[in-house]
């Protein structure tokens, strides 16, 4: 009670915070690195083409929980808790479960369990049904992308202390801990959220770090520029090259630098920012919920037809992504069309 009567009042006394232009285009930028990651194709064991897309792509959840953190702090001023776990419940959670009920379903009935499932509870499949549906609407361990949905409710359901810590500036320096926690324990199997949440705690309190000192930000990058760019790139071509042990904390790592990075450069460049990045970020979240059931449509066509996974190279590695890509986008443009409004409760966006 005490912090949404401080949230009203705070609401009240502050400004309507204005549209930002960068920010919004590193969500078109977010979630090509998460369609890009999920693109399945069978590559040659060794590949060093498999290495390098995996070195720029996978992970790419950083770049969207630190988005959220960034927006969550930007719009904090009219923060109150209910309504904002209704609007939540609406955006998220709602097309959440619409869109998981009929693949869990077929997860039900088929016993089609996935791997990342599987490897964190081989008995899985001698459940009974309901702890199975239970586990999978929880876990969000029914799709591969949707483990992101219940790990990020954890964060709904703290947002009183964030906002806490936010009004209190002092307590950002528990970054330094949090960063220190989320390279000791590492990104674990997709369907263990609370390991995940732990995990990714730090990339999603930096956005609203770097949100609440925006201005200080972009000061310190333009006499900085040098130090903002070279930094991940130096990151992302060392994790090439670091021993297996090192891997993931270098991979962390690069893709929290590239955060700061796109947002300078995001912003330094602003009016150049093409139409179709505009258009990606408007559909992110719907992006994120949809994407992956074309990847999967794909695949099968790929089994039906050659009895196997698409090869792997280049040029049917980027087919495959555009295809998913566009399908996705022109899916969601319909689903707009007919759904209207209501659209947000169904797909996202």
């Amino acid at each position: 009670m005490e912090t949404t009567s401080v949230a009203d009042e705070t609401a009240v006394n502050k400004p309507k915070k204005k549209f930002i232009g960068y920010i919004h285009h590193f969500r078109g930028i977010a979630i090509i690195y998460v369609v890009a990651a999920h693109i399945l194709v069978r590559w040659p064991d060794n590949s060093v083409i498999h290495r390098i897309l995996d070195l720029i792509w996978q992970n790419s959840t950083i770049l969207f929980l630190f988005i959220a953190g960034y927006l969550f702090q930007h719009l904090s001023h009219k923060f109150e808790y209910r309504d904002y776990l209704k609007k939540k419940f609406q955006n998220v959670i709602s097309p959440y479960l619409i869109l998981s009920l009929p693949v869990i379903v077929y997860r039900l009935y088929t016993l089609d369990v996935p791997g990342f499932t599987t490897d964190l509870h081989p008995d899985f499949a001698t459940w009974p049904r309901w702890e199975q549906a239970g586990y999978y609407l929880l876990h969000g361990a029914h799709l591969q992308q949707l483990w992101f949905i219940p790990m990020i409710s954890l964060y709904y359901l703290i947002a009183p202390l964030l906002i806490y810590m936010d009004r209190h500036p002092k307590w950002y320096y528990l970054l330094v801990p949090l960063f220190i926690i989320s390279l000791v324990i590492k990104r674990s199997v997709l369907s263990d959220t609370l390991v995940m949440a732990v995990h990714f705690l730090s990339v999603y309190v930096f956005g609203m770090f770097l949100s609440r000192y925006k201005d200080e930000f972009l000061e310190f990058a333009k006499r900085n520029v040098l130090l903002i760019t070279v930094l991940p790139l130096a990151f992302i071509i060392a994790n090439y090259f670091v021993p297996e042990w090192l891997y993931d904390r270098f991979d962390f790592t690069h893709k929290v630098l590239f955060c700061p990075f796109y947002i300078y450069w995001l912003w330094r460049f602003e009016k150049y920012v093409p139409k179709w990045v505009d258009t990606l970020a408007v559909l992110s979240f719907g992006l994120y919920f949809v994407h992956y059931f074309f990847v999967l449509f794909l695949r099968g066509v790929s089994m039906k037809l050659m009895h196997d996974e698409i090869p792997g190279n280049l040029l049917t590695w980027t087919l495959s992504f555009f295809f998913v890509m566009m399908c996705s986008v022109a899916a969601l443009k319909i689903a707009k069309k007919v759904l209207g409004d209501k659209s947000k409760y169904f797909v996202g966006c």
